[in-house]
C-alpha cells in the first residue's frame, strides 16, 4: 500500500515525538517513637497521621502532523506521571502507543507491527533515546510544538507538528489491546 509506506515515517515521528515524571507518591516519614511517657487521652504524632493519597490528573489535546505530503490527526492522552497514550488516525487508526515510567508500547495497526519492551529496547531498535520523564516533560510544557519542531529539525526530518493546547478533564481510557499475532515493529 503505497499511502502506508508514506505514513511509516508520520506515524514514527508522532508516535516517538508526541508523548515524565517519574511515578512518585509523598510518603509521610515515620517520626522516631516517643520515649517519654504520656497518657493514653492524648494523641501521639503517629496516631495522627494518615496515609497519603494520591489523586490522578488526566489530560488530553489532538495533535495534527503531516510528512511528506501526508497528513494524520491523533489524540494525546496522559494521567499525571504515569501514563502518555496518543493514537493517530487518517479515516481509520494507523497506530496508538502507550508509554509508562518503566515501558513503551507502540502498535502500528494498520502495518499490523507492535513493538513492546523498555526504554532501552526501545533505544535498541529505533536509535532514539529518550525516558518517561522526558517525553512527559516535553508533551506538558507551555512550548511542546516548538519542542517538537525543534527535534523534527535536528533530525532532519520534513515533517510538522500542531498540537492543540492540553485540557484537564475528568477521566480518561487508555485502550491499548494488541492481537497475539502481530509481527515486530
Amino acid at each position: 500500500m503505497r499511502i502506508t509506506h508514506h505514513l511509516l515515517p508520520l506515524m514514527a515521528i508522532l508516535l516517538l515525538l508526541a508523548t515524565g515524571c517519574r511515578s512518585h507518591k509523598e510518603a509521610a516519614s515515620t517520626p522516631k517513637p516517643n520515649t517519654t511517657t504520656h497518657t493514653p487521652a492524648t494523641p501521639t504524632v503517629i496516631d495522627t497521621l494518615t496515609t497519603p493519597t494520591y489523586t490522578p490528573h488526566y489530560y488530553t489535546a489532538n495533535f495534527t502532523a503531516s510528512a511528506q505530503g501526508y497528513s494524520a490527526n491523533g489524540q494525546l492522552r496522559i494521567q499525571s506521571d504515569s501514563i502518555i497514550w496518543l493514537s493517530t488516525s487518517k479515516v481509520i487508526e494507523l497506530a496508538r502507543a502507550r508509554f509508562t515510567p518503566d515501558s513503551a508500547i507502540i502498535y502500528a495497526k494498520v502495518l499490523g507491527r507492535a513493538f513492546q519492551g523498555s526504554y532501552v529496547d526501545l533505544y535498541r531498535r529505533f536509535k532514539y533515546r529518550t525516558s518517561f520523564d522526558e517525553l512527559y516533560r516535553l508533551v506538558m510544557s507551555d512550548d511542546a510544538e516548538a519542542q517538537l519542531s525543534a527535534i523534527i529539525a535536528t533530525l532532519g526530518l520534513d515533517a510538522t507538528v500542531r498540537l492543540d493546547p492540553i485540557k484537564e478533564v475528568d477521566k480518561l481510557s487508555f485502550p491499548m489491546a494488541i492481537p497475539d499475532k502481530v509481527n515486530p515493529l
